[in-house]
């Protein structure tokens, strides 16, 4: 109980930390091409689906690496087999207490269990960070130009992704002639 307790509130940072990049990504992608208003949209909508890829990826990956790491406890592990021996003295010092065999290995067991937790919290503490910026930013920003390259330079659509707002458009004519007449004048 104490594992899957565990395990539950590390898939419910790694989903969190994964959301964050998403929406600072999301919120990132609204800020380009304002001149354009149909090559935003589609340069949105392809930022929104490479984000996804790679979200599902970081969570896919941190899943089943959080889950390797329950399905064995590595009792060698340097930090677990140095505090695994304090841990053997102290419930042997207990006996003083004169709990039930039962209740001392319980007692011991679960220290042992919330060991092994603290270290996996340190290495997903670890990895986690690293993940993100492989996959969701590192990786994000390596295939975001293929992908916009790939998707944007349809001849057909280039002149449609390149009109500008019609405000823009009713600025630049007013400007024009106000120009125009500012010369001849």
């Amino acid at each position: 109980a104490v594992v899957s307790t565990q395990s539950g509130h590390y898939g419910r940072a790694i989903k969190k930390c994964c959301e964050t990049i998403t929406e600072i990504t999301m919120q990132l992608s609204k800020q380009v091409f304002k001149r354009f208003p149909n090559l935003k949209r589609e340069a949105h909508h392809i930022c929104l689906s490479l984000i996804m890829s790679k979200t599902q990826a970081v969570e896919q990956f941190l899943d089943n690496y959080l889950k390797c790491e329950i399905c064995y406890i590595n009792t060698n592990h340097k930090l677990f087999a140095k505090d695994r021996q304090r841990i053997e003295v102290e419930s042997l010092d207990a006996d003083g207490e004169n709990l039930p065999f039962e209740k001392q290995n319980v007692k011991r067991i679960r220290a042992l269990l919330e060991l092994y937790s603290n270290i996996i919290k340190n290495q997903l503490m670890d990895v986690v960070p690293k993940t993100v910026m492989s996959f969701m930013v590192y990786g994000f920003k390596e295939d975001l130009h293929k992908e916009l390259i790939k998707r944007l330079a349809n001849q057909q659509k280039v002149g449609d992704l390149m009109k500008e707002d019609v405000f823009i458009e009713e600025k630049r004519k007013k400007y024009r002639l106000r120009l125009c007449g500012d010369t001849t004048a």
